[in-house]
């Protein structure tokens, strides 16, 4: 760990592992000593909002670790391996914690298979760390041999984290009924999609559970959204910008719900990558923009439209009893083909994990063993 002191700021670089700098008032800031953070709650009890701007160190000690040391004697200390994960790096946004995800195809997806058996979920955290790694990374995952069972997808969805409720209830039967609420509960096609973007909290992680299936067609489909953002944005910049700039509203209503949202259709980060999709056409609500707005904005939905629906990207599989798909609802979009219900049942099962509590899943799974109170 290499030190460079500047008059308003330090920069701290490690040999082969890049390099990171604050100003000063950011190391005070996020001083670790139990005098500054709760040692139980482990949150912070400085004061920040009282903090100099301008604060500057009285002296800086390194060696294996890095002291700075306040003009009221206070001392901050900072492991090398602590500043390496939090110090700010030079791209905005670069340290968020997660690594960059897997783009991939139809092909790719076909070529590289993501399956989790379901004792071994059950059995041990390494099976069940293995499932989080794969939908964290390529956005989903299957696990295989569920009991083919009502109730079995909930048991799966907590080995994970609470099940987040929804105007569906905890979980929800997807099967062709004669008064459906929804276009999911028909036999028909059903276009590339995110799930109830009609809401603000949007669902993070979905979970649909196959308990039997012998129609005829049917096919499931999954489309990466984050690679299709990322075609649109090299095709047509202009399109992009409307998607990601414009938030349009999203309305779900029946007899005893009415909810609505508004959201771009591509969310993006202070730095430019792809963090969230919402597209679902079925659900919009009638465009309220400007006037000179409108045409523009269908020619974008349309641009985007035209890449989910191109058949390379398409993931196109067929379940089978026992088998549960697991997808990131804020990036991989969904779609289904048309089935003969005289044929035979398709009886689905699904509900959901809210995306913050899957990611802190994974992270306290990561680090078990390690000192909690070093990160």
């Amino acid at each position: 760990m290499q030190i460079d002191r500047f008059v308003d700021r330090l920069e701290v670089s490690w040999e082969n592992a890049g390099a990171g700098q604050a100003p000063y008032v950011w190391f005070r800031d996020n001083c670790l000593c139990p005098a500054c953070r709760h040692p139980q709650a482990w949150e912070r009890t400085l004061d920040t909002v009282a903090l100099d701007p301008d604060l500057r160190p009285a002296a800086v000690e390194s060696s294996v670790d890095l002291t700075l040391v306040w003009d009221d004697g206070h001392r901050t200390t900072f492991t090398s391996d602590w500043l390496r994960e939090h110090l700010p790096t030079p791209a905005p946004g670069a340290a968020s914690g997660e690594p960059e995800p897997v783009l991939w195809t139809g092909a790719d997806a076909r070529r590289a298979p993501a399956d989790v058996d379901f004792p071994e979920i059950m059995q041990g955290d390494a099976g069940l760390l293995r499932l989080l790694r794969l939908i964290r990374d390529r956005g989903f995952a299957f696990v295989r041999n569920v009991p083919a069972r009502a109730g079995a997808v909930v048991v799966l969805a907590e080995r994970i984290a609470f099940v987040q409720e929804t105007n569906f209830g905890r979980s929800f039967s997807v099967v062709s009924k004669p008064d459906p609420e929804n276009l999911a509960f028909t036999a028909g096609r059903l276009t590339p999609h995110t799930d109830v973007p009609n809401r603000r909290a949007l669902p993070g992680l979905q979970f649909l559970h196959c308990i039997d299936f012998r129609a005829r067609g049917g096919d499931s489909i999954l489309i990466d959204g984050y690679l299709a953002a990322s075609r649109l944005r090299q095709a047509d910049p202009e399109a992009h910008d409307l998607l990601t700039s414009v938030p349009i509203p999203y309305r779900f209503s029946d007899e005893g719900h009415d909810i609505i949202n508004r959201s771009p259709v591509i969310g993006v980060d202070n730095a430019g990558r792809h963090t969230e999709i919402r597209f679902h056409p079925a659900l919009m609500a009638p465009l309220d923009l400007a006037p000179d707005l409108i045409r523009p904005y269908y020619r974008a939905l349309s641009a985007f439209g035209r890449i989910v629906r191109d058949p390379d990207l398409a993931f196109v599989f067929r379940m089978q009893p026992g088998d549960c798909q697991m997808f990131d609802n804020r990036r991989v979009l969904h779609a289904r083909e048309e089935f003969d219900p005289n044929s035979g049942p398709r009886h689905l099962e699904g509900c959901y994990v809210d995306r913050d509590d899957f990611l802190s899943r994974l992270r306290v799974l990561e680090r078990r063993g390690a000192d909690f109170r070093r990160h």
